[in-house]
């Protein structure tokens, strides 16, 4: 793939609430606060009123009129199908006769179907540009608790602006590669001894896969970087996927529990911000979801 540069970065989260009072079974083991995680993060706003806010702040930022919105939830509108929310996000945004595209599925790992798209039209409008958001809430009645416990979910959106041109904007990140590998019997949420084996397997598939786009290794990256799982999660699988220990930047776990797709482009931000991330890095960004394990090679741009 030719490159694509990612730029205006914009996030929301909920409120934030002790895990230890969430009432869920499980919630009070002081092995999650010692292993990272104390609030998550609730919100009354939908889904798609957190996908018009972000999105509405990144154009903004960005100065920009997309060709494109690709819009990822796994927490759609009750009662409300994909025409209606991609009709009411276009005008929430001000951008009425641009293509809304709504792409899910991929759980927590919706970022690297999103990248990939984007990457596939931007190569047919070299001069466009594409908005990306990706927004969840867990909807009432629905537990927050994760499998393991991998995490605890929050409510949170993210979005940025994708350009095949380099962006005025700075901080921006340079995507070098993308590699999508999926299972469909069993991913990273399957914690049995054979679902570990798929997940190691998976990993490994998804690295091989960007070394064949990149040229890069797991060992060739500055920094490696997950969603905001528990710290030994976020271990375990950057060693099934062939990085060392200490390439793993973890995200603020404590803070903002696990927001779903938004992660990634989250601490993107907090970490370019707080200077972290320094100019030319090269980051392996990581994005599991239940069934699929995406790789992306991101170079940051000062």
């Amino acid at each position: 793939m030719a490159d694509i540069h990612l730029s205006s970065i914009s996030y929301v989260h909920g409120d934030p609430r002790p895990v230890a009072g969430l009432g869920e079974p499980g919630c009070d083991d002081e092995r999650l606060s010692q292993d990272g995680l104390r609030d998550y993060r609730e919100t009354t706003a939908s889904s798609l009123e957190m996908a018009c806010d972000v999105g509405a702040k990144t154009l903004a930022a960005a100065g920009a009129s997309p060709d494109f919105v690709l819009y990822a939830t796994e927490t759609p509108q009750v009662g409300e199908d994909a025409l209606s929310t991609n009709a009411r996000l276009a005008v929430a945004l001000g951008i009425p006769g641009t293509v809304v595209l709504n792409l899910a599925g991929h759980g927590c790992g919706n970022l690297g179907l999103l990248v990939q798209v984007a990457d596939a039209l931007l190569s047919r409008h070299p001069t466009g540009s594409a908005l990306i958001v990706t927004a969840d809430r867990v909807a009432s009645g629905r537990g927050r608790m994760m499998t393991g416990p991998l995490s605890v979910l929050s409510d949170g959106a993210a979005a940025v602006l994708a350009t095949r041109e380099a962006p005025a904007a700075r901080p921006a990140l340079r995507v070098h590669g993308v590699a999508v590998r999926t299972d469909a019997q069993g991913g990273t949420a399957d914690v049995s001894p054979a679902g570990q084996r798929r997940t190691v397997l998976l990993g490994r598939s998804a690295a091989a896969g960007l070394k064949e786009v990149t040229g890069l290794g797991p060992r060739d990256y500055t920094h490696a970087l997950f969603n905001n799982y528990r710290l030994s999660s976020q271990r375990f699988l950057a060693g099934a996927a062939g990085f060392a220990a200490a390439q793993l930047v973890p995200g603020p776990v404590a803070d903002h529990g696990h927001s779903f797709a938004a992660d990634l482009l989250v601490n993107c931000a907090l970490f370019a911000r707080a200077g972290t991330l320094e100019p030319g890095a090269r980051l392996a960004l990581s994005a599991t979801g239940p069934n699929s394990w995406a790789l992306m090679d991101v170079e940051v741009v000062g």
